[in-house]
């Protein structure tokens, strides 16, 4: 693995300085291509046909363009994707996990080495263990990514970073192995924000021994699995979904589904009720899918991303009982 020192405000590798410069378009690309090259290999211990994950989401249409790379086979992909997706007119993700197949499922995720944590608003310091590679998404809120001494299977995986986030105040819905993050160097689009740049705060690739530790009241839940769900949001029409279950929606339910803009500052609370309301009226997972994916309050904020739908609907759905 290539060398990494650590620092605040930027990255060493070698005598090259990363993320030197935020508005430097030349250095940043350097830079983002050094350290997917570090997070993805070359010491990665999967097998020779295994793919990893970037992803785009158009500033203006907030369409999702994704992509499956073969690695190590199909590095130089990589370079191509950040010259195609400009960061001023694309919020940037990266998947830091590995997949035997081109689709970013969870059946299909590799072993890692990696936990990850969408920090938020928490404060960062307060995690143990520290994490190894710590961003700033926006003002006052983080992501963050862990190097473990050994590999984990997926299962164990997810609990570790589910652990993080549980016992430190970090998003509790971020820890499934097919998580997307934002790439360091790329410029946080979303409408609330004046463009801020997604910046590095501090890196460490020492291997961490230590592991993260449950509280005893979040025991309970750490033990419950997200249901499998693979939804197709096209099998039903958005329209006649809502109308077949009209009358067993509550009339909140019924307005947000059929707004044409996200009107509440809350989205994940609008999702969450959204969903519930479908459930709870009996429709299917496709159909709910149907009603979600082109909604205004997902769009903004997971774009045109499957994997957030499927994660989404079996959020809620294993909260409230999967009978569908």
């Amino acid at each position: 693995m290539t060398k990494i020192k650590k620092t605040r405000e930027q990255l060493l590798v070698g005598d090259v300085c990363l993320f030197h410069d935020y508005e430097d378009d030349y250095n940043v690309f350097c830079s983002q291509l050094w350290l997917l090259t570090d997070v993805f290999g070359p010491d990665r211990k999967t097998p020779r046909k295994s793919f990893v994950f970037l992803a785009f989401r158009c500033a203006r249409s907030g369409k999702w363009h994704e992509h499956a790379i073969q690695w190590p086979a199909d590095h130089l992909k990589i370079g191509q994707l950040l010259e195609r997706y400009s960061r001023w007119d694309f919020d940037m993700y990266f998947c830091p996990n590995s997949f035997s197949k081109p689709r970013r499922k969870r059946e299909y995720a590799l072993p890692t080495r990696f936990a990850w944590c969408d920090i938020d608003d928490s404060p960062p310091e307060d995690y143990e263990p520290h994490p190894s590679l710590l961003w700033k998404t926006s003002p006052g809120r983080f992501q963050g990514l862990w190097s473990w001494d050994k590999y984990h299977e997926p299962d164990e995986a997810e609990q570790f970073s589910r652990l993080l986030a549980y016992r430190h105040g970090g998003d509790r819905n971020g820890w499934t192995i097919t998580k997307m993050l934002r790439l360091m160097g790329s410029i946080n689009h979303k409408p609330q924000y004046d463009e801020p740049y997604v910046q590095t705060v501090a890196c460490d690739w020492v291997k961490i021994r230590a592991r993260p530790v449950a509280l005893q009241r979040d025991r309970a839940k750490l033990t419950s699995p997200l249901p499998d769900i693979d939804v197709d949001p096209t099998k039903f029409d958005r329209a006649e979904v809502i109308r077949k279950y009209r009358k067993d929606l509550h009339p909140k339910a019924r307005t947000l589904m059929r707004n044409r803009k996200a009107y509440e500052p809350n989205r994940s609370a609008q999702i969450f009720h959204m969903i519930a309301a479908l459930h709870e009226a009996g429709a299917s997972h496709d159909e709910i899918a149907s009603v979600i994916w082109p909604n205004p309050y997902f769009v903004e904020k997971h774009g045109h991303d499957i994997g957030k739908l499927n994660e989404e609907i079996a959020r809620v759905v294993g909260k409230l009982g999967d009978d569908a």
